[in-house]
């Protein structure tokens, strides 16, 4: 188990003084990030991933029930049912988005999400915000689109479709347990998620881009007397590399409501994703 390094750069509300009267139980101490694998967070999620990334057709399982049932690849533009990113396989058993990039007749669906930011050279596509945890569930939704980072068409300076960008990598996953105590010393909630994104697409052999960069929660645990609620936004995007040679980075926040009986907290952790294939977490304390 890899215990990430926790760095003060990060903005963080999080109201560690209580009042006296409130007693320890319900007052926050502290939280720790863990880096953990994918078999570790199985155990936590007492279920597996028996589809694999590239096995083609609906079988059952993947992440929480639901997850990766069809594999990344392996689908079919006419057969949409036969999973991968082309049908209904991928995440949660819904394709990307909920119902895969094609439909019946071969035709494509628009899913990249809509704009939520703009650069003078770059476009991020998405949602807003992703609630990941409602009171202590989490949310496991297919009609998120996942965060897509795109150039600006030098000629028309309209955001370039997905689907032009060429050679993403496979996509890459992370995982991660969020260890919550309460002043008394007592785990207060458990909380596990995957970071998954895909990296390196060009446009016409130029530049470094991101597709499908979205936070997976996996399970959640809180002790009596505890709520718990967690979304991700998009805060930031920027330019890593040359105007002519563009390499993406993002900034994704993950903001934490931790709410007891006498009194409620808050966190926001910042990971950062590059056009590279480069992750690097800026958690606060």
């Amino acid at each position: 188990m890899k215990k990430l390094l926790l760095l003060a750069t990060v903005a963080v509300s999080t109201s560690l003084m209580a009042a006296p009267n409130i007693p320890e139980s319900q007052q926050l101490g502290s939280i720790e990030i863990h880096e953990i694998s994918s078999e570790q967070f199985k155990k936590f999620n007492g279920a597996g991933i028996p589809a694999g990334l590239n096995n083609p057709g609906p079988i059952p399982g993947g992440f929480i029930g639901g997850g990766i049932n069809g594999g990344f690849t392996g689908g079919d533009p006419n057969q949409p049912q036969n999973g991968g990113n082309n049908g209904q396989g991928g995440y949660n058993g819904g394709g990307y988005t909920g119902g895969g990039y094609y439909n019946g007749s071969g035709d494509r669906i628009e899913t990249a999400g809509r704009v939520i930011q703009t650069a003078r050279d770059f476009v991020a596509l998405g949602e807003a915000i992703y609630e990941l945890v409602q009171k202590g569930k989490p949310k496991n939704q297919t009609e998120y689109a996942p965060i897509s980072v795109v150039p600006r068409d030098p000629m028309t300076k309209e955001y370039v479709d997905v689907f032009d960008l060429e050679g993403f990598s496979m996509p890459v996953e992370k995982n991660y347990v969020a260890n919550i105590k309460n002043k008394a010393g007592a785990q207060a909630v458990t909380f596990t998620y995957k970071v998954m994104y895909s990296y390196g697409g060009s446009y016409n052999g130029a530049g470094k881009y991101l597709t499908n960069v979205i936070i997976i929660p996996g399970s959640v645990k809180t002790s009596y007397g505890w709520d718990f609620n967690a979304t991700m936004k998009l805060s930031g995007m920027m330019n890593h590399g040359t105007r002519a040679e563009p390499v993406a980075g993002i900034m994704v926040t993950l903001k934490y409501q931790m709410n007891s009986w006498s009194a409620a907290y808050e966190r926001n952790d910042t990971i950062h994703i590059t056009g590279n294939g480069e992750l690097k977490s800026f958690l606060g304390q």
